[in-house]
């Protein structure tokens, strides 16, 4: 029996943002490429939009490149700031720990705790 793989849209979303993920150095880069925007057409046509407040400017992703090439896209990357969810989004280039990471977080907002949702 012939598996048949069904590539849409979705699968190709997944396979470059996990491609970010490889070139992701830090926890910051992790958090880019899990909150980026990406978008496949049925043209052939990728965006991928990254923080800039994580992502470095001009950083590229050789994997991200590498999927794209597989799957016949192009990418058109594009960049933003602001929608990073903490303040400090800086302290995530200092750690490739994501525990270190939100320590230092915790540790940045005075060790406050979460308010409770009831």
């Amino acid at each position: 029996m012939a598996l048949k793989m069904d590539m849409d849209s979705k699968k190709a979303e997944l396979l470059l943002r996990a491609a970010l993920l490889d070139d992701a150095c830090n926890v910051a880069e992790r958090l880019a490429a899990l909150s980026a925007e990406i978008d496949v057409d049925d043209d052939g046509e990728a965006s991928i939009t990254l923080d800039l407040d994580l992502w470095p400017e001009g950083k590229a992703s050789p994997e991200a490149e590498a999927i794209a090439k597989m799957l016949w896209l192009e990418i058109e990357w594009s960049s933003t700031t602001g929608t990073f969810p903490f303040a400090w989004p800086g302290l995530g280039e200092h750690s490739d720990k994501t525990t270190t990471y939100f320590k230092m977080v915790l540790d940045a907002y005075g060790r406050q705790k979460p308010e409770s949702s009831s």
